[in-house]
């Protein structure tokens, strides 16, 4: 086994345990009932998806004859899953509002407490070459639409990768589950809880293009460099940050010459990875204040975007 490390143990019951101790018979929806019962019945519907998610990936991937609100060419796949989470959401008599980063507008869905903003294919390019990609997703309770992220009730993500894994946070704390284990193929089990980064961060991953970074992003990628950091980046916000989460580091799609704006959009991308990241122990930052704190001047506004560990955003701002 590579490294010498057990991914795991099985006690004699057949519930496996992680690194760490961590065991898998802990249920998402009775995890999160102990935070809020509304939100449990959110999450598990999101989690619910996942198996069909990943039933239409290999049928869904062609591009559509359309492209979103941004310009961008949609695959078949991008409309499936934003009308796929908008009517889940609907159902769930929850939730009064939905803002997607495939629509244009914040869509009214009923008069539930929570409004949701959520990115429902991040990393569209990966899936022709079946790389990592996700969806992103914020909880507001009672709080209209577009809204600061600080004053998120709750984010978190789902990945579609070898394993479907799904992370939340809310009060202040991290938490990572996976599907399958403990002969329920559906369901999602606990696999992390209180996740903080590293201390000591080992990743960094940029994206845009390189000769277009501002002078200030590319003497800091210099820096991390010089300090044997190792360049991680793979074209999708939730897989480049979930790296970030588990192994440390720095990842940024920052302001461009070009785009002095960066490219995530605030609502849907940077909000809910900034919140999470926080509720870890580290930071998320635009270059010149704190993403939480943004204020929203529309449901698409974008702005440059900078997370990870707090020491290593706080040297990164030093240079603006």
């Amino acid at each position: 086994m590579a490294g010498g490390r057990s991914s795991g143990t099985t006690s004699r019951g057949g519930t496996r345990s992680t690194e760490g101790g961590h065991r898998t018979d802990v249920l998402l929806a009775d995890h999160a009932a102990k935070v809020d019962v509304d939100l449990s019945r959110l999450l598990s519907t999101f989690a619910g998806l996942a198996t069909r998610i990943r039933r239409e990936l290999p049928v869904r991937r062609d591009p559509a004859a359309t492209r979103n609100v941004y310009g961008e060419r949609q695959l078949e796949l991008d409309i499936w899953m934003n009308d796929l989470f908008v009517e889940a959401m609907r159902d769930t008599k929850l939730v009064s509002h939905v803002a997607s980063e495939e629509m244009g507008e914040v869509k009214d869905v009923g008069r539930g407490r929570f409004s949701i903003v959520l990115d429902p294919l991040d990393g569209s390019s990966n899936v022709r070459s079946n790389n990592i990609f996700g969806t992103i997703f914020g909880v507001f309770d009672g709080t209209r639409l577009p809204a600061r992220g600080a004053d998120l009730f709750a984010a978190g993500y789902m990945i579609y990768g070898p394993a479907t894994t799904l992370v939340y946070a809310a009060r202040g704390a991290v938490h990572e589950f996976v599907q399958g284990g403990g002969g329920r193929t559906e369901e999602f089990f606990l696999m992390h809880e209180g996740l903080r980064l590293p201390a000591k961060g080992k990743l960094y991953g940029v994206g845009g293009h390189r000769d277009q970074w501002i002078p200030e992003v590319k003497g800091f990628v210099a820096e991390l460099e010089r300090d044997l950091m190792n360049l991680r980046y793979g074209g999708s916000f939730v897989g480049d940050f979930n790296q970030i989460l588990h192994y440390g580091g720095f990842f940024a799609y920052p302001a461009q010459v070009d785009k002095p704006a960066g490219k995530y959009r605030l609502q849907f991308e940077s909000n809910p990875i900034a919140f999470i990241a926080e509720a870890a122990g580290g930071a998320g930052t635009t270059g010149t204040e704190r993403i939480l704190d943004v204020a929203p001047a529309g449901i698409d506004q974008t702005v440059p975007t900078y997370v990870g560990n707090r020491d290593l955003v706080d040297r990164f701002r030093k240079r603006l």
